[in-house]
């Protein structure tokens, strides 16, 4: 037969959540979140979780050990692939650009805490399987000006690092999942008119800082379902209106597909999901 057309050869690829990066409070298993009974008061929110969701989704999870022998191997045998590290908890993550300890609490306007050295695991682990790394950035109101616009000052840090151990972005997108932006940390009013502005410098910073690297877009999530998953919550922005409110410049259009959203249509409770980019 004709051949008619080719995959690359990272088409198959994982992501890994910022959150398990650096440790904080991460979905619960399946069996524990059915085992919530129904009508329970929500717990104490802490800001590490997606705002307007509920707390009692969410445990505690230490850092993951990206030097793990096992893990290391398994991935090796997926590879090559493209490694997303982001996710929602992306939005709100400080970059700690020292050697000198973390602070305690995050700064104000970010809900957690990366340091060079979980990022340094990052960079290596992808090294070390084959992966090509995409990324997001800070958006939340700790990245940004007096006047509410997003700065690069997070992001220019962050790959300045990444160059300096070797390390390159390969992929990446401004913001994780734009249309559920309130939910990753945007400032309160956020809409497809300030995601515009905030991606007009964020396009040209990238295409100056790191030329290399595909500037993927908008990343969205969550639109024509006919029931709200459990992982969404939040005013909806639509795709389409972010896409005309930025006009036509990122390389490749993303989208996050989550693939098992069966279950969740079917019981409302199905966190645990892949992403796909299109």
């Amino acid at each position: 037969m004709r051949r008619i057309g080719t995959v690359d050869d990272r088409f198959q690829s994982y992501n890994i959540e910022m959150v398990e990066v650096i440790g904080g409070k991460f979905w619960k298993s399946y069996k524990d979140i059915d085992a919530i009974p129904k009508g329970q008061a929500s717990a104490k929110a802490s800001g590490s979780n997606p705002a307007g969701m509920d707390p009692n989704l969410y445990q505690q999870r230490p850092p993951i050990d990206l030097t793990n022998s096992r893990l290391r191997k398994l991935a090796t045998a997926l590879g090559p692939t493209f490694m997303r590290v982001s996710g929602t908890w992306a939005n709100t993550t400080y970059f700690h650009d020292s050697d000198q300890p973390a602070p305690r609490t995050p700064p104000r306007g970010f809900n957690g805490v990366l340091t060079r050295q979980q990022w340094k695991g990052v960079v290596d682990f992808a090294g070390a399987v084959d992966a090509k790394l995409v990324t997001s950035f800070a958006t939340s109101p700790g990245a940004r000006d007096a006047s509410g616009l997003w700065t690069p000052t997070q992001a220019r840090e962050l790959l300045a690092y990444t160059k300096s151990i070797g390390g390159a972005i390969a992929a990446a997108e401004y913001m994780n999942e734009p249309t559920y932006a309130a939910m990753g940390g945007a400032p309160v009013g956020y809409d497809a008119a300030a995601y515009a502005r905030d991606v007009g410098v964020f396009v040209p910073f990238m295409k100056k800082n790191s030329p290399d690297t595909i500037i993927l877009g908008p990343g969205g999530v969550g639109e024509g379902m006919s029931l709200m998953p459990i992982g969404l919550a939040g005013t909806e922005l639509k795709s389409e209106d972010l896409l005309k409110a930025t006009g036509p410049v990122f390389d490749v259009f993303s989208y996050h597909s989550y693939g098992a959203t069966s279950k969740s249509l079917l019981k409302n409770r199905d966190p645990h999901l892949m992403h796909a980019f299109f």
